[in-house]
């Protein structure tokens, strides 16, 4: 399976490619299509060793930035490394899903125009995946795609986002939950009150409504909002996290007794930053359209691939998109 990877409009364009070749050793059934500037991605990964055979090289030489207007730099930029990989994506069957670390908006826009969406699917939604306190991920659709939405859109992300969990994780029927500002079903503000009900004769294993203080609990696998409160949410966890991190390791350096060896408190504050942290994790998916689309992190490292292109894979073999979708 090919998998196309946008390797510039990145943070790092370096570090993000050099992490092709883990991927490949990783995962010895992929082939990979990089898109950028030709000469620097030959650059990037000249020192390191791997199977050359099973990677393709795009020459594209122009660059979309996050400062440009996603529309705008979609159409007047068909030579970017992004708007490359995603006409790879649309004219070649055997290219099954595509990986940026580029501008965000670039990437929903240009999913759309040139992938398109799914049938009957009006909204595509961003899903990044949270681990929770029981160990397992959640999803929540939608963090930011779309800001004003109506009923039937948050059924299609629960639809989507419960067909994305179930082919990663294997689950047959993920939990699907609302997010509200309570757990009972008279609560929240007018679009949730509709959603609700539709949700409920969805056919799918909706628990109710669920509060963004439980969210990280594990109970529904997949939390569906619009992307406005959705955006809310992760950052306002990721704010947290961090905000908690840092109060913490200060306090135990402040009470550790004297002469105390502290390895211990960064072993365990070292692990709980990489469960934090974007970079370690695999990105988001964009839900609803005919091709899997992930957005890793801006700030994507080397080490972010092969995490991106296993949630790909998994994706890919656990029968994502279905004949209907197309």
């Amino acid at each position: 399976m090919k998998i196309v990877i946008d390797c510039f409009g990145c943070d790092d364009p370096r570090g993000f490619t050099r992490g092709i070749p883990a991927a490949l050793h990783t995962y010895e059934d992929i082939e990979v299509v990089a898109c950028g500037p030709a000469s620097l991605i030959r650059d990037y990964l000249g020192d390191l060793t791997f199977d050359r055979d099973r990677l393709e090289i795009m020459d594209a030489p122009d660059i979309i930035t996050n400062e440009e207007s996603p529309v705008e730099a979609i159409r007047r930029k068909p030579n970017s490394s992004l708007a490359v990989a995603l006409k790879r994506m649309k004219t070649d069957p055997d290219c099954k899903a595509l990986i940026s670390a580029g501008s965000t908006g670039a990437v929903l826009v240009g999913s759309i125009l040139l992938i398109g969406r799914c049938k009957g699917v009006a909204r595509p939604g961003l899903a990044p995946l949270l681990p929770c306190d029981n160990g397992k991920m959640m999803c929540v659709c939608d963090s930011g795609a779309n800001m004003d939405c109506k009923p039937e859109h948050l059924v299609e992300f629960a639809r989507y986002g419960s067909r994305y969990m179930s082919s990663v994780y294997g689950e047959e029927a993920p939990a699907v939950g609302l997010l509200s500002v309570g757990v009972e079903e008279k609560k929240g503000n007018t679009l949730v009150k509709e959603t609700h009900a539709l949700l409920k004769d969805s056919g799918l294993n909706f628990i109710g409504n669920v509060e963004a203080s439980e969210a990280l609990s594990g109970r529904a696998r997949v939390i569906v909002c619009d992307g406005f409160d959705g955006n809310l949410l992760l950052k306002s966890i990721e704010g947290t996290a961090m905000s908690v991190m840092t109060r913490m390791a200060g306090l135990m350096k402040k009470y550790a007794p004297e002469g105390t060896d502290m390895t211990f408190m960064k072993q365990t504050l070292g692990e709980m930053l990489h469960t934090l942290d974007a970079g370690s994790m695999a990105g988001a998916v964009l839900l609803g359209v005919k091709k899997i689309v992930i957005k890793a992190h801006g700030n994507s490292g080397e080490k972010t691939l092969p995490f991106t292109v296993g949630q790909a894979r998994s994706m890919i073999l656990g029968g994502y998109l279905k004949e209907e979708d197309l």
